[in-house]
């Protein structure tokens, strides 16, 4: 048995299900991995199936987890699921688009214990052209906007925060960011840089995963030549966002300096941060079809399924400890622009 015993970070990917389609996404973008993998949309696990997984985290003490999709709100019987993990005493932080808050917004607060980081890429005209779907940032606003409302009526609060992907789809928002976010009431902001693969590179990640037996599909979701984020165009509108944070809170899910950002953008294999991946040690992916991975936004390498075994089993299985020792030695190709890793550095 592997002495790691148990995962200490948990993410639930509940659905690939999505009502939007981001530019950037390497699911739902227009060579997004799931277009080809449509079927498996069909074959998402149920709520008793997710019940079964929260009853394992509760038996080893989990104390949160991370709940993201797709966009998870749109997973069947989501306030179920909400409430059977809240009547665990987990703390749930749910990665969400946004457009449905309004709807849900009063499970949310009744529930109390979430988070929520909402996906926001600037004001509303670069959002809804970043986002495939026009109206949708005035339905964020109009679900803050109640999800506000149920807070005063209930005296509680919700804790939210805005995450901004750089991409050179929104890279014109990132400067007003931090008004739009005064603008929508939300008081922390997180920014990340977008994953570009170029095909050499997911060439290159395809024949290490041949290596480990398992065939790669997810790099081509972020399939790429080259960045498309211009060096001084970067500097400009992050100067701005910086100098306008004011009491907004830059919260360093990925602590760059402006100087390693630039490096990002300019070559996608020059290593940025650290090269070690805690997740490997830490964190637990599970998809929407019960397959487990170490990472959620390259979840290729599955070491188990839930539906046919135990958390426990699978995280110390052989297969987990193969990848295990395999990136303990060095990164994949498609890990010099992965910001997945950064997951399991947040504890719990």
């Amino acid at each position: 048995m592997n002495t790691l015993d148990f995962p200490q970070s948990i993410s639930l990917t509940i659905t690939n299900h999505c009502n939007l389609r981001c530019q950037m996404c390497g699911q739902w973008s227009p060579e997004g991995y799931m277009h080809a993998q449509k079927d498996s949309l069909r074959r998402e696990m149920t709520l008793a199936d997710w019940k079964r997984v929260v009853d394992e985290l509760a038996e080893h003490q989990i104390s949160s987890l991370l709940l993201r999709g797709g966009e998870p709100f749109l997973f069947p019987g989501i306030v179920e699921l909400l409430e059977y993990i809240h009547s665990k005493g987990i703390f749930i932080s749910i990665d969400t688009n946004g457009t449905m808050l309004k709807q849900f917004a009063t499970d949310i607060v009744r529930m109390g214990n979430i988070h929520l980081t909402i996906s926001v890429d600037g004001p509303e005209a670069i959002h809804d052209a970043v986002r495939g779907v026009p109206g949708c940032f005035q339905r964020i606003r109009d679900g803050l906007a109640q999800l506000e409302a149920e807070e005063r009526a209930a005296g509680k609060t919700i804790s939210r925060s805005i995450n901004f992907t750089i991409s050179p789809y929104s890279i014109q928002g990132l400067g007003v960011l931090p008004e739009v976010a005064r603008s929508l009431g939300v008081r922390t902001i997180s920014i990340v840089p977008y994953y570009y693969t170029p095909e050499h590179v997911g060439q290159r990640y395809e024949q290490e995963l041949r290596s480990l037996g398992c065939p790669a599909f997810s790099w081509a979701g972020f399939h790429h030549e080259e960045s498309g984020v211009a060096a001084e165009v970067f500097q400009e509108q992050y100067r701005q966002y910086l100098a306008t944070l004011g009491e907004v809170y830059n919260f360093p899910y990925m602590a760059l300096s402006e100087a390693e950002y630039e490096t990002w953008f300019r070559d996608p294999l020059t290593p940025v941060g650290p090269l070690h991946c805690t997740n490997v040690e830490k964190l637990i992916d599970i998809q929407p079809n019960g397959e487990a991975n170490f990472c959620v936004d390259y979840p290729d390498y599955a070491f188990g399924n839930v539906r046919q075994n135990s958390i426990a089993t699978i995280w110390n299985g052989e297969r987990a400890e193969k990848f295990r020792q395999y990136r303990r030695q060095s990164p994949l190709a498609v890990c010099y622009r992965c910001g997945a890793k950064f997951m399991s550095e947040m504890g719990n």
